[in-house]
């Protein structure tokens, strides 16, 4: 039984023919939602940037200097001023920031990582949206001493940190507070050519009293990635993007030796080529694909029935995923998993010999093509993936659109799967609020596979500041199979519900008291419970700087039709097990050089009990330096048995410049009896042009010496080439 009808369900109907019949849909302007507008001006002479604010272009450039807070008074004057300059030539935007400060000895900057966290430190964020569509863009942000940061933001809500654009920035620290210089190319990013208007806003933070001061919608109740909340920046003409055409060559030498008996040196090289037809439209080609330099997962030790996420981190897949997110899904039944190609099953490596992606916008519709060559493992044969991924505008902040995936990663069978989906969006609900709405379907199709192979879901958002809440309900039937997706959990019905109230006390020290309920019920296709999670947010408590506490109260019902051993040897019998837990944690905030966090997690588990304990701590030397360490620990008593699992992960970061990182992580668990130690040397000499220095070392911890399983050394430089 080959592959069948993958484009012909009649439940596909309804979105297909609103995904064809919409035409273009103009986005609102800056009147009609009220937010600010700002001309630009072109300059001739560039400035440079060394983060000085001291360049004649920058008396050319317009000026905003009208941010409002957003917290702690919503609206209110700042208690520092901001000004921001923007000017643009033919081939860069530019923004100069004074953030001005009365007292510069307080100013927070403990990073210097590229793309680390700037959540502990003084900062400003810039997004823009290039298309003008409301929907979509890129953030940019940085911190006193000049660390990069970036992402893409997909649908004015989910932001996909792991991109990375070629971007320049500096920053320095004076008397007067801290300035910071930002030139982003108009090669980088992609842009509708046929507007003169893109969206931007910027909000800062001054840390150590966590306020928060934003441009357009300084509103509690808005997030800085709400693109269809942003001002206008008006004036934008006759930029170019040359030939569009950047080409990267790459090159590695890598030793390894193994347990196995493996060893030897290899010398390999690749090339990654990414041509823009226009400038909304990009073409990637990879070829020999590699990824020595991604970093490597955290561990987790899996105590549940199914199979542990984890995120993508590597940079082909990476560069414009959010145009492939489906339905407002996150986990299950995701599609498409980019993390499935490349990997075999038990997360070894497989070689990409080549592959090809189409991403961008033309006018109102978005695009998402991708086709990979994939290498044989041990339990596949070679093969083809790909992925198709369109998208139409309709409305004013909504989308309708389609996926289908071709191929099945982790087995020879052959696998395809469509679906349809259409996600809402609001946020002038009630004058400022927003409301989210997703409807979609799957239909798979496997070689052999007999029973219900559809999926489709529902959900319900409203995100706001006060009072936010979100209703869900999902079918998967018992044979839906992605081959190249995530599907953890098939042959149910899921009905989740959320509610959280947050109240906001002045002049009290706290900044936010939250309470909120969680419910989730999962029965079989034939309504016979499986799985009731009722967890009860009893309080949480945060102050101004950020420090936290919280109390937080679990029910539980799990009813097992099949016995599962949860580690070697202990069996959980068939039954259905009611119990009950409490968890408490208390946080010190980040915006302290040392930052600590501990948990306790208690009480019955299945037909046992459980003791659940958490310990972390963070400590910020300087920009130059951070250290952290964290422990779990859990504690299970079954009647089969009882055992104990622990992990084990600390973090050595030596960060001489923005330019320069040499970050160790080192991670332990009882269960592998496994120490790793990743060491990842990054030199980015200037962007898009960079050195790696990786090594992987682990060594078995049962006897009384390490004895080493693994070595990988590896060294790679990458070039990249614009025209």
């Amino acid at each position: 039984m080959g592959i069948e009808r993958p484009f012909t369900h009649p439940a596909l109907a309804p979105l297909l023919l609103a995904a064809f019949s919409a035409g273009p849909v103009a986005p609102a302007l800056a009147q009609d939602r009220d937010v600010p507008s700002l001309r630009l001006a072109r300059v001739v002479a560039p400035p440079i940037i060394d983060g000085m604010l001291d360049d004649p272009a920058w008396a050319q450039a317009a000026v905003i200097d009208d941010l409002r807070q957003v917290e702690p008074r919503e609206g209110a004057q700042p208690s520092q001023r901001t000004e921001v300059r923007i000017a643009y030539d033919d081939d860069f935007i530019y923004f100069g920031v004074r953030c001005f400060d009365h007292e510069p000895d307080r100013i927070i900057a403990s990073q210097l990582k590229r793309d680390g966290s700037l959540e502990a430190d003084d900062r400003i964020e810039i997004v823009i949206d290039p298309f003008f569509d409301r929907r979509n863009g890129f953030l940019f942000a940085t911190n006193p001493v000049g660390a990069r940061f970036d992402a893409l933001i997909e649908s004015n809500r989910r932001v996909f940190e792991d991109w990375d654009g070629i971007w320049y920035c500096r920053a320095t620290i004076d008397e007067q507070g801290w300035s910071a210089e930002i030139a982003i190319p108009f090669k980088t990013i992609s842009f509708n050519p046929s507007t003169s208007r893109w969206g931007f806003n910027i909000e800062r933070t001054v840390r150590r009293n966590n306020e928060r001061i934003r441009w357009s919608s300084p509103l509690q109740n808005k997030q800085l990635q709400s693109i269809a909340d942003a001002g206008v920046l008006d004036g934008i003409e006759g930029i170019t993007q040359r030939l569009g055409l950047d080409v990267k060559p790459w090159g590695k030498i890598a030793y390894r030796d193994d347990d196995t008996g493996a060893e030897g040196v290899d010398l390999d090289g690749g090339l990654d080529v990414f041509y823009k037809f226009t400038p909304s439209l990009t073409l990637s080609l990879t070829v020999n694909t590699d990824f020595a330099e991604t970093e490597v997962d955290e561990r987790q030790v899996n105590l549940t029935r199914f199979p542990l996420f984890f995120p993508e981190k590597r940079d082909f897949f990476l560069q414009d995923e959010g145009i492939f997110a489906f339905g407002g899904i996150f986990r299950n039944p995701l599609p498409f998993f980019s993390r499935r190609i490349g990997l075999d099953a038990s997360g070894g490596p497989v070689d990409l010999e080549v592959g090809a992606k189409l991403t961008g916008r033309v006018g109102s519709f978005n695009i998402g093509a991708l086709t990979i060559a994939q290498d044989a493992s041990a339990a596949t044969e070679s093969k083809i993936f790909t992925v198709i991924r369109p998208k139409v505008n309709v409305l004013e902040e909504s989308t309708v659109g389609l996926i289908a995936t071709i191929g099945d990663a982790l087995s020879n069978e052959d696998n395809a799967v469509v679906g349809s989906d259409f996600n809402y969006r609001t946020s002038t609900l009630f004058g400022d609020k927003v409301l989210e709405g997703h409807a979609w379907f799957q239909h798979s199709s496997t070689t052999g596979a007999e029973g219900d192979d559809t999926a489709w879901g529902v959900k319900l958002r409203y995100p706001n500041d006060r009072v936010n809440w979100s209703l869900d309900a999902t079918e998967i039937g018992d044979r839906f199979n992605a081959g190249l997706g995530f599907v953890p959990r098939r042959g149910i019905r899921e009905y989740i519900g959320r509610w959280r109230y947050r109240w906001r006390p002045q002049e009290s020290g706290i900044r936010t008291i939250d309470t909120g309920i969680r419910g989730e019920l999962i029965t079989n296709l034939g309504h016979d419970t499986e799985t009731v999670e009722i967890s009860l947010d009893a309080i949480e408590i945060r102050n101004d700087i950020g420090d936290a506490v919280s109390l937080e109260l679990e029910f539980n019902r799990e009813v097992l039709d099949a016995p599962f051993e949860i580690q070697p040897g202990i069996v959980v019998p068939i039954g259905d097990y009611r119990f009950n837990r409490v968890r408490g944690e208390v946080a010190t905030s980040d915006a302290r050089p040392l930052s600590l966090r501990a948990a306790v997690e208690g009480g019955e588990f299945f037909n046992g009990d459980r003791l659940d304990i958490e310990l972390a701590a963070e400590w910020r030397v300087s920009p130059h330096l951070f250290l952290s360490f964290e422990w779990e620990q859990s504690d299970v008593d079954l009647p089969a048995g009882e055992f104990q699992v622990q992990i084990a992960q600390a973090r050595i970061s030596i960060l001489p410049s923005p330019d320069l990182s040499w970050t160790n992580f080192i991670q332990w668990d009882n269960v592998s009896d496994t120490l790793a130690i990743n060491s990842r040397l990054r030199w980015i000499i200037e962007p898009g042009n960079e050195v790696f220095f990786v090594v992987n070392q682990g060594f078995d911890t049962r006897g009384s010496r390490f004895d080493s399983v693994f070595t990988e050394v590896t060294a790679k430089v990458g070039w990249t080439f614009r025209f």
